[in-house]
């Protein structure tokens, strides 16, 4: 067998030869050469070679013109050769042996037309088209298979187009921070005295900051937990503008979310500012903007401890670590450099501002607006950002108005409710951060208890509507809220109305597509934003290329409006940031859950019925206390006779549960505190012959209607344990203890409690509270037992004896 570099002078050789001489007296040649005596064929071949085709024969007599034409192993083929291919090893990459052959080529293109290279540019121009309809297939076990290799290397262009392979294209990281901090000039370390005069909102301390001073070009990206007041000018964040006031933003920065960026806009000069001290007014400049940092220790940077998945996303990896920082005299908040693998920053699409602008421009001019309607929808398929769009839309609109209502339709992914949940939220303050730090206590809400609706999608979407009866009755006209005044609030806000931003599920094709339909259908929106689909495994898009205009209606459920009005706009997809790479949708979704069970909320009034009824406001967690695992914190202990008037099981299979076997399916489980309005519970009869007293329970009971109910948190029901007197539930919920009060309906759903919230994580032994973690209750270590408890490994890369 010929090596590939013979192989290929061979074929030079012989082409040239090819060329001068017609076939007939190259087969005489070959004869007269020969210095093998002819053989009689075998009694196989004549047979053969009848039936075979004269191409496959002219093939076969071409071998031994090679061998005899050159005399390979009589002479030195390498000597005198000018025309070597190197064949690079196995293990060396594609880039350095494409990068070999392009270098030789043209270094042979540089040589000129004499010697051997004159008929380098004839063949290379005969080999540039590697495959022809018209040309022989080749087959793939002829011993010509090493000459497709130099064929592949000599189709490759010599023209400047291929230079970029000289080398691995690698894209320069993107600079995150251009502010080039030196203390005394435009970065300085405020005196507690100093921190006092300025009179600030509120701050967790006072008595420390540092004040940044930062210009028109200048960007700061932090990673962290920190507290940021706009002393004076504006700053643009996650597309959000903030201007000057004593109002201090909590601002939640973790390497799990894209990483918020501050950047220096141009202010309004009507906007107030901020008495500086003395020594730093030098320092300020015109256009600049101040930006004062404190330290922020809200506890949810140790959440971690309880899901290991997260443990130090507020803290630099160990690559950002290695690099060059600056002291912010700040404990807890690093300066981001570059974007490196594991961090990048939030960066706004320009259809996405435009968007935001124009809905804050409408507000600020009412008359101009063609609806009288507030409500934005944002709909769209998963990962484009839709959730994203929602709470930047959010921020926006809370420069203009004094509170917006967001509605949370979608189960899997919600934005201030554990899964499982559609939720009415009011908001009076923009929130900076992903969405387990910012867990609250609804205006309304309704447990659904599955991250998706289609085990039912009947009780879904009668849950929905009954949120957006409640906002268009008590919730629209802002002047049926209590108003409380408060220090630093802009009174020149819109504050007798209430706009909302409505966030849908990303299902939207089969039933999702209706539940979404009929979403729309009962909200009306003003405004819909719809974000266009990524690009499917083919390589299409499942809707038109974005061109950046809004489209027109093109369904008839919007016909309360005007004809001709814009009310669709389409939006571009943004890609997934690079924590998608280590953090997926179902951690996330773990993280909220923990984060809501160990966060501390703390009513705005003492009075608890005032408080839920005219406060406009939701609670939102500023605090969580993760001192105690879940399985050592103290619960209530509720007596169910006393306390529940019905426990409903709904999701899939959940009416096939018999009474005597609900224990085990409400030991450890997630449940929803529902209240009732009074006399709807009336009509639901309970199964009195139950082998579990105290629980009033009927197979197969519908949940109580959504119009008359609403559920006011969770609650883990940690054990249940019978006495004297009845059945006992011991209860961990972080709802306030004065809402718990009119809770009359448990219900459970499909949502669990994740694995990492019934660890103890003081131990690293493994216990659990002190018990062997063999013996923990409901809980289990290793694999299964018992015949198809564990789940099958299908393995696709096996062969029968015979396909091999």
């Amino acid at each position: 067998m010929l090596s590939a570099v013979a192989a290929r002078k061979a074929r030079l050789e012989g082409k040239q030869v090819t060329v001068q001489a017609a076939p007939p007296p190259k087969r005489a040649a070959v004869s007269a050469e020969s210095p093998k005596p002819t053989t009689p064929p075998s009694k196989r071949k004549p047979s053969e070679s009848s039936t075979k085709p004269a191409k496959k024969k002219r093939k076969k007599q071409q071998k031994p013109v090679q061998d005899a034409a050159e005399r390979y192993f009589a002479e030195d083929a390498f000597k005198m050769q000018q025309d070597v291919i190197v064949v690079g090893d196995s293990s060396e990459s594609e880039d350095d042996f494409v990068d070999a052959q392009f270098a030789e080529e043209m270094g042979a293109a540089t040589a000129g037309p004499s010697g051997s290279m004159s008929t380098g540019p004839p063949i290379k121009s005969r080999r540039r088209r590697a495959w022809s309809p018209s040309a022989p297939l080749r087959d793939s076990s002829d011993e010509e298979d090493d000459d497709s290799i130099d064929d592949d290397v000599a189709a490759i262009p010599t023209h400047p187009v291929v230079a970029p392979v000289a080398g691995p294209s690698r894209t320069m990281p993107k600079v995150l921070s251009t502010f080039q901090p030196v203390l005394g000039q435009n970065m300085f370390y405020l005196t507690p005295e100093e921190a006092k005069t300025l009179d600030l909102q509120s701050s967790q301390s006072d008595d420390i900051g540092t004040l940044i001073v930062l210009h028109a070009s200048d960007t700061l990206a932090l990673l962290g937990t920190y507290c940021l007041t706009v002393l004076q000018g504006a700053v643009s964040l996650t597309g959000s503008i903030v201007s000057a006031s004593h109002t201090c933003h909590l601002i939640f920065a973790p390497r799990s979310s894209p990483i918020p960026v501050i950047r220096s806009v141009a202010a309004n000069l009507s906007h107030r500012t901020i008495e500086l001290p003395d020594r730093i007014r030098p320092a300020v400049g015109s256009g600049a903007a101040v930006v004062l940092l404190q330290e922020l220790q809200t506890g949810v940077e140790r959440l971690g401890l309880v899901c290991r998945t997260f443990e130090g996303v507020f803290s630099p990896s160990r690559f950002q670590s290695k690099m060059s920082t600056i002291d912010l005299n700040l404990r807890g908040v690093y300066m981001l450099r570059t974007e490196t693998s594991d961090a990048s920053p939030f960066i706004m699409p320009p259809s996405w501002e435009a968007a935001a602008s124009s809905m804050v421009a409408h507000a600020a001019n009412p008359h101009e607006m063609s609806y009288s309607r507030s409500v934005y929808l944002v709909k769209g398929p998963r990962n484009t950002g839709k959730s994203t769009f929602a709470k930047v839309l959010l921020n926006a609109l809370l420069t203009r108005y004094r509170r917006v209502a967001f509605l949370e339709c979608d189960l899997g992914q919600s934005e201030f409710t554990p899964a499982g949940m559609v939720a009415l939220n009011i908001l009076d303050a923009p929130v900076f951060g992903p969405a387990f730090t910012h867990p609250g206590l609804p205006y309304a809400s309704h447990f659904v208890g599955a991250t998706s609706p289609k085990s039912s999608p009947s009780y879904y979407l009668e849950c929905v509507s009954a949120l957006i009866q409640s906002y268009n009755l008590d919730v629209q006209h802002g002047a049926l809220l209590n108003d409380y005044d408060e220090k630093g609030v802009d009174h020149d806000k819109i504050t007798d109305t209430i706009p909302l931003v409505v966030n849908t599920m990303g299902w939207t094709r089969g039933l999702g597509s209706d539940l979404s339909l009929k979403i729309e259908e009962a909200v009306e929106p003003s405004q819909i934003f719809e974000l266009e689909a990524p690009q499917g495994d083919d390589g299409y898009a499942t809707n038109p290329p974005f061109d950046g205009t809004p489209s027109r209606i093109r369904a008839p459920l919007l016909a309360h409006g005007p004809d001709g009005d814009d009310r669709i706009r389409r939006l571009e997809a943004v890609p997934p940031s690079a924590a998608s790479n280590f953090f997926t949708a179902a951690d996330h979704r773990t993280l909220s859950v923990l984060s809501y069970f160990h966060a501390t909320f703390i009513l705005p009034s003492s009075d608890a019925t005032v408080a839920t009824a005219t406060s406009a406001s939701s609670c939102v967690a500023r605090t969580w206390d993760v001192t105690l695992p879940l399985c050592a914190q103290l619960p209530y202990e509720v007596d169910c006779q006393a306390a529940f008037d019905q426990v409903v099981l709904i999701g899939a299979g959940m009416e096939d549960v018999v009474p005597s076997e609900l224990v085990h399916v409400l030991n450890g489980a997630i449940v929803g505190l529902v209240q009732c309005e009074a006399g709807t519970m009336d009509d639901l009869t309970s199964d009195t012959e139950l082998s579990v007293p105290g629980l009033p329970y009927t197979q197969g009971s519908p949940p109580p209607p959504s119009f008359s109910s609403k559920c006011c948190g969770l609650a883990l029901v940690r054990g249940i344990s019978q006495s004297a007197t009845g059945t006992l539930m011991h209860i961990i919920t972080p709802v306030p203890s004065e809402q718990l009060a009119n809770v009359r309906v448990l219900i459970k759903g499909e949502l669990e409690l994740p694995v990492w919230g019934m660890l103890d994580f003081r131990n690293t032994q493994g216990d659990v509270a002190g018990v062997e973690r063999d013996n923990v209750p409901f809980l289990r270590w290793g694999k299964s037992e018992g015949v198809g408890a564990e789940r099958r490994r299908v393995r696709r890369n096996l062969m029968r004896r015979g396909q091999m």
